[in-house]
Order: C-alpha cells, then structure tokens, then sequence
C-alpha cells in the first residue's frame, strides 16, 4: 500500500476522532467534570487512614519447622493465617483495648498475608488514628500468640515414640505505621480519576455518536435528500430573542452568505425562471423564518422587487423575523375575499450596512398571515390561493413564501404544488435519516421541483468568510434596535 495513501487515512481518522469531539465537546467536559468532581470531593473529604503492619513467625518449639515437617509449612501457615482473622482474636483484642466495635467491625480493618514459602505472617491493620492502629497490631499479634501457645502449646503426638515440639506463633517485627496515610492519596488518586475521566467521557461521547442518526456533514445532507446545498449560514450568537437580520445588524458573515444564497438562486433562474419560491424546512426550529426574511432584504438590496408572504397560518412568525409591529390585515383576510391583495400589503424600508448598498435598491413587500383561520390546509388549498401566488408572481420580481414544515402538516404540500421552486432549510447536526428519507419521499411523490438546500447554525465558515464583527457599544447597539416602519 503506498505509504502516501496510509498518511491521507490517518490523517482522516485524526480529523475524525477531532470532529466527534468538537460536536460532543459539551458531553465531554460534562462526563468528565462530574467524574473529576465526586473524586476531588471523595479525596478531599475523606479522612486520612494510616496502616500499621507486624510479621508473626510461625514454627516448632523455639525455632522454625523441622525438617521433617518441610511439607507441612504451607497447610501449616494458611491455617494459621485464617485463625489470626477469627472472631476469637477479635474479641480478645476488643476486650484487652476496651475498643467500641463487634469482632466483625474490627476484622473488616485487618489484613493477613503470607508467602507459600515462607512461615511468615504478614499482619496489617488500618485505622484513622495512627497510634491507635500501632496498639491494635500489637495486641492482635500478643493475643494470637497467646491463644496458639494456649491451644496448640503441648508436644503433638505421632506414630514415633519421639513427640514433635509444639506449634508457636511469634511475633518478630513489632507493628510500626508511616506517617503518611495510605489513603487518601491525592497526587496519584487524582491522576487516576483524570484518566477514568477521559476515558469514560471518551467512550460516552462516540457512544452517543455511534447512535446519533443526525446528519452532519454537507455531503451527509446532500446525499441523503438528493439536492446540492446552495447556501450555508453561519451560526450567529446574539443576545437578543428576535431572529437577527444580517443587513440591520451587520453580522457581515451572515450578510456573505445571504447574499452567495442570493447569487446562486440568480444562478438557478437562468435555465427557468424562478418568481414564486416556498421556503419550508422537514421540522419546527430549523431557521426557515430567519432565511426567508434576511434572503428577501438580500435579493431586494440587489436591485430586485420582492414580496415576502406568511405562508404559515398556524404559528406564524414573519412578521416577528421583519420587525414589522402592529397586527394587520392578512392572507387570510385575502383567501377569504374581505380585503385585496393590494390594500393587504405592505411596503418595508431596506436597512443599509455601513451605509452602503449592493447597487439599486427594489422594494420590499410583506404580506402577514392576518387572523389565524381554523382550517389553514383547506384555505391553501383553494384556487383563490393559486390565483393569489400568479397575481403576486405578475407584479413582483421574486415572491418567498415561508411555509410550515413539510412533515408536520400538509399546509407546505398544498403551496409545494403552485409554486416554482421549493427550498429546504435545516440546521446543521439536526436533520435525522429518518426525516430527510420521508422528505425524499414526499418531493419524489409530488414532484416537487427542489431548488436546493440552505444549511443553518454552520460552524465552519466558508471561503467568502472574510470580515470580522467590529465592537459596538451599548449605545450604539440601542440604536440598532430601530423596527422597520410600514408605509
């Protein structure tokens, strides 16, 4: 394999293993906090335990086991080792020391340990006080000794006529404790919180990611709804709850891409004339509002005359996105034959950035949604509503209408059918496989003529990105805050 080819593969991987991060960087940080945080807490809080340790020889007589009895060492030892931790020894312990807990309590404190092939007891008792683990290490080895040379202190009796000398059990290093505590440690039990914290944050996070079916990516996106994407706005953080308009509030990243969004549609017009475009999204919350307002200011600052209608007669909120106040007569009020088309709109005022305009200015109209009606899909449906859209298309150069979701009512499968065009909007990391097959679907079913789709909350900004946001003031922000009047 050419090595040029496994560098380009690592590389991918890198940047792959680096995305899933970034996209799950609030998952991360929070697993691991909250592992770190229990286990600076834990070390912190817990108090200091200090471990005193003794070695108890075990033999015959006054020395260590015959040679005869070399077999017998093991056995010997491990039974020894289960009779120091006997309730028996306890007990005798507690009672020496006048100590407050049961045999069990204190057992769960003291270790014994020997090697196979040695006769060496290895006694350990931890407690929170230093001295008082010293003087409990001492007593369990005295009282041990004591009760082995009691039960086991006669000749042991064999097959020979020499009797073998009698089991003892000797203390040989008397207890001595550190004077550091064996626990807690912070320096190493803290290193290990921060390697368990990383990797348990790791595995979580491409856990999540393994089983996450949005889709991400712009060619995930373009492959899965069979359209190229004609438009990407970047993601903007504003203080403010009204959606922001690029051209009012000079988010000059925001203001490129609208305006790109605005050459490519131009683009697409060439080969057909594109009048009368619906603007929906697959589900709420994806920035179709936000689009359909900051494109029509875009393709009107270029010189282009542009009507913008509330297709959404449910929840509608264009009206909110163009800072237009007031309510007002409306579609509604127009499919229903009670006010015109004509006495129904209304004209907005173009915000410059800088001062500066991108050439001829056309105008600007807004049809709101007017009263909130019962049955929105059967108005849409009507030919009134078609007759409408041609009337609107006849008199304006570019008209966007902003529709409910395709897949939340029929209201957008009414207006999909009498249109030009239909572009999609979806924020970027929240369009499910699920969701774009079922808008595949349903623009295959209808034929929908799906011009492109506009990628929302992008967070790596394309090659037109150029500019920066310059500070403004807090004075200087309140008077940005001016709401376009309606003449």
């Amino acid at each position: 394999m050419n090595p040029a080819d496994n560098n380009e593969r690592e590389t991918l991987h890198a940047r792959s293993f680096l995305s899933v991060l970034r996209r799950r960087k609030l998952l991360f940080l929070s697993i691991f906090t909250v592992v770190f945080s229990a286990a600076a807490v834990t070390t912190f809080t817990t108090p200091p335990t200090y471990r005193a340790t003794s070695k108890i020889v075990v033999g015959q007589g006054n020395s260590l086991f015959q040679p005869g009895q070399a077999g017998a060492v093991q056995p010997f030892t491990a039974t020894m080792s289960d009779l120091m931790k006997s309730t028996v020894v306890a007990q005798e312990v507690i009672d020496e020391l006048d100590l407050s807990d049961s045999p069990d309590q204190l057992l769960s404190r003291v270790g014994v340990s020997f090697n196979p092939d040695t006769a060496v007891l290895n006694l350990s008792v931890e407690e929170e006080d230093r001295d008082q683990a010293v003087e409990i290490a001492n007593e369990f080895g005295e009282a041990f000794s004591d009760l082995v040379r009691f039960r086991f202190g006669s000749a042991l009796g064999s097959t020979s006529t020499v009797d073998q000398p009698p089991l003892t059990a000797t203390v040989w290093d008397p207890a001595y404790a550190t004077a550091d505590p064996v626990r807690p440690r912070p320096i190493r039990d803290l290193a290990i919180a921060t390697m368990l914290g990383l990797i348990l944050a790791l595995v979580i996070a491409f856990l999540r990611e393994h089983f996450d079916r949005a889709l991400r990516s712009r060619e995930e996106v373009e492959e899965a709804l069979g359209a190229p994407v004609i438009g990407q706005i970047p993601l903007t953080r504003r203080p403010r709850r009204e959606p922001p308009l690029a051209l009012a509030d000079k988010l000059r990243d925001a203001a490129e891409a609208y305006r790109t969004l605005r050459a490519n549609l131009q683009f697409l017009s060439i080969r057909k004339p594109l009048k009368t475009i619906l603007i929906s999204s697959a589900s709420p919350g994806q920035g179709k509002t936000t689009v359909t307002a900051n494109l029509a200011f875009a393709i009107a600052s270029s010189g282009a005359n542009t009507l913008v209608i509330e297709g959404d007669l449910r929840r509608p909120q264009l009206q909110r996105a163009l800072r237009v106040e007031g309510q007002h007569p409306g579609l509604t009020n127009v499919l229903l034959g009670t006010v015109s088309l004509e006495k129904a709109l209304l004209s907005l005022s173009l915000p410059s950035a800088d001062g500066q305009r991108d050439g001829a200015v056309g105008r600007i109209g807004f049809l709101p949604s007017g009263p909130i009606p019962p049955n929105p899909s059967e108005l849409l449906s009507t030919d009134r509503m078609r007759q409408t859209i041609e009337d609107a298309g006849a008199d304006w150069e570019y008209v966007l209408i902003d529709s409910p979701p395709l897949l939340a009512v029929s209201d957008a499968l009414e207006l999909a059918r009498i249109v030009d065009g239909v572009m999609l909007v979806t924020r970027q990391g929240q369009l499910s496989g699920e969701e774009a097959r079922d808008v595949r679907q349903l623009v295959e079913r209808l034929e929908m003529n799906l011009l492109g789709l506009v990628m929302t909350g992008t967070t790596q900004p394309t090659a037109y990105y150029y500019g920066h946001e310059e500070p403004r003031s807090t004075e200087a922000n309140a008077r940005q805050r001016t709401r376009f009047s309606t003449r």
